[in-house]
């Protein structure tokens, strides 16, 4: 079974911060993976999210380029919460998931 713990890239985009902020923790224990193929900067994007609306940031390019093609085929990968990246050095905040792939039963 597929499983990678990444950092979440283009936390500084949208609302990203302020969202991290409030959805980056233990309570919300998992994140929806939403595949943008109409991404004008990666055809390979995949999107990390709080219920397919509220951004948080994208998977890194080179595990898009993975896991894309696996998504378009109908294969279901969900992420879940690792730690939130903080420096008190810096005002911005990150996020570090582990990425899984649904067993076939919970993907339907």
């Amino acid at each position: 079974m597929f499983q990678k713990i990444i950092k979440v890239k283009g936390v500084t985009f949208k609302n990203a911060q302020r969202n991290i902020r409030t959805f980056g923790c233990g309570d919300f224990d998992s994140y929806t993976l939403v595949r943008e193929p109409d991404n004008p900067h990666d055809p390979n994007a995949i999107r990390v999210t709080v219920a397919r609306v509220v951004f948080l940031g994208y998977v890194p390019k080179d595990l898009a380029k993975e896991l894309a093609p696996l998504m378009d085929e109908g294969r279901k990968f969900t992420a879940f919460f690792v730690c939130r990246n903080e420096d008190p050095s810096h005002r911005t905040v990150g996020l570090t998931v582990r990425i899984e792939e649904l067993p076939c039963q919970q993907a339907a």
